[in-house]
């Protein structure tokens, strides 16, 4: 082959993959959630990336969020050139959610999963849906050094929204739980980190005769949210909710014992006297350990000691 063609051919594949490149960069790319994520927050931020600044739309189960503001990057490999991030916060439902994202022509749509319960956990460790473990998050070190409690405050300022915060998170001492040598991610297991503080606590259900699988396998954030939430003790959701999400042959409400009326006995809608709160799960189960197979609450060896200490006169 002549060599002043086989020179215009490489400028022609040369042109070619520049072309390519420039396009595979200049479109809608979103970095996260991936396609069938699962996720343990109600709230979560899409990540992504346009070769230009025009208006994008978010649509999450009807809801609609305007993305405002756009941060001008340029990759630290080079390989897109210049690029517009943007962040926005959206809400989820529980279970299977899609969302629909789109800026002019160009949309993508991800279905994601909100679960409460040690599924969205097994998916994470499993998939390794954390966004900060995504390679792609060298794109976020033009702007973020992640080497400061700083840096995630300027994209997670809603970790300390909640009615109840947690202490490190009140305070932004994200590296205390977060390792900034591995992604970000929290420290595993997770009671690693909570039972430098709740030391008391750890010891107690160490000695005891039995004790809560998610508690004793050190994923206390299976049921309390490390960061802060609206519920008293950060959990995740409601008690008998957050109990159901595992018990679900609890859920029908049919549970203790159905005397000869057909009656059962309640886990919700009564208020206990002796401590003026409704009833659930906790009245009667201690949630982290305790000396029967059952983790009765306080120190109740014997069911019908159990019972005594609302039904005293029964007996």
């Amino acid at each position: 082959m002549p060599q002043n063609i086989l020179k215009n051919l490489a400028v022609i594949l040369l042109f070619s993959v520049s072309v390519t490149a420039f396009a595979a960069g200049n479109g809608l790319y979103i970095y996260f959630p991936r396609e069938g994520s699962i996720v343990n927050s109600d709230t979560i931020h899409v990540v992504g990336r346009l070769g230009s600044e025009k208006p994008v739309t978010i649509l999450v189960n009807k809801n609609e969020y305007k993305v405002k503001n756009f941060q001008k990057i340029k990759d630290i490999d080079s390989t897109k050139g210049t690029m517009f991030m943007f962040m926005e916060k959206v809400s989820l439902k529980e279970g299977k959610n899609q969302i629909s994202i789109k800026a002019d022509s160009d949309v993508e749509k991800i279905n994601v999963r909100y679960a409460t319960s040690m599924e969205a956990y097994k998916s994470k460790m499993k998939k390794k849906t954390h966004f900060h473990m995504n390679e792609d998050k060298t794109i976020c070190k033009n702007c973020h050094t992640f080497e400061t409690n700083e840096g995630c405050r300027s994209c997670h300022r809603e970790k300390g929204n909640g009615t109840f915060v947690h202490g490190p998170a009140a305070a932004w001492e994200c590296l205390q739980c977060h390792d900034k040598n591995n992604y970000l991610v929290p420290f595993q297991p997770a009671s690693s980190k909570c039972i430098q503080c709740h030391q008391e606590f750890s010891e107690s259900m160490y000695n005891a005769n039995y004790a809560h699988g998610p508690a004793i396998s050190g994923y206390c954030n299976i049921c309390h949210d490390p960061h802060s939430s609206n519920n008293r003790y950060l959990l995740n959701a409601e008690i008998n909710d957050l109990c159901n999400n595992c018990h679900m042959e609890k859920k029908s409400g049919v549970h203790v014992l159905a005397n000869f009326t057909g009656q059962t006995h309640p886990t919700s809608g009564v208020t206990v006297d002796s401590t003026g709160k409704e009833i659930s799960c906790v009245s009667c189960h201690n949630p982290h350990y305790g000396k029967t197979p059952q983790m009765f609450q306080n120190g109740a060896e014997k069911f019908m000691t159990l019972c005594a200490k609302c039904h005293e006169d029964k007996f």
